[in-house]
């Protein structure tokens, strides 16, 4: 008889234990949210004390802003105000 109950209490531990392994998308979901916040109330809290980003939150930054550090290997440099005007110009003239 007493293994009757033990089995029992070692069963719904099993199940419990299992239950708890398995993932919940709404726990992990609000878990995330809490610790974005938790992340923007110190970088709040640290901008207002230091006044400055650090350089990976200025990279950041930069790349949602769309700023450009350092141009791309292999590019030319953006034509200048004549070079515009002179490729318009050829383009207007009729060619025989």
């Amino acid at each position: 008889m007493k293994s009757v109950p033990r089995a029992l209490l070692l069963a719904s531990f099993a199940w419990l234990a299992g239950c708890s392994i398995f993932p919940d998308p709404k726990r992990d979901q609000v878990l995330q949210q809490e610790r974005m916040q938790d992340d923007t109330d110190e970088r709040k809290a640290r901008l207002k004390a230091k006044g400055t980003l650090s350089p990976q939150e200025y990279e950041l930054m930069a790349l949602k802003m769309g700023w450009t550090t350092k141009s791309e290997p292999g590019l030319p440099p953006p034509p200048s105000i004549e070079e515009l005007e002179k490729s318009v110009k050829a383009a207007e003239t009729p060619k025989p």
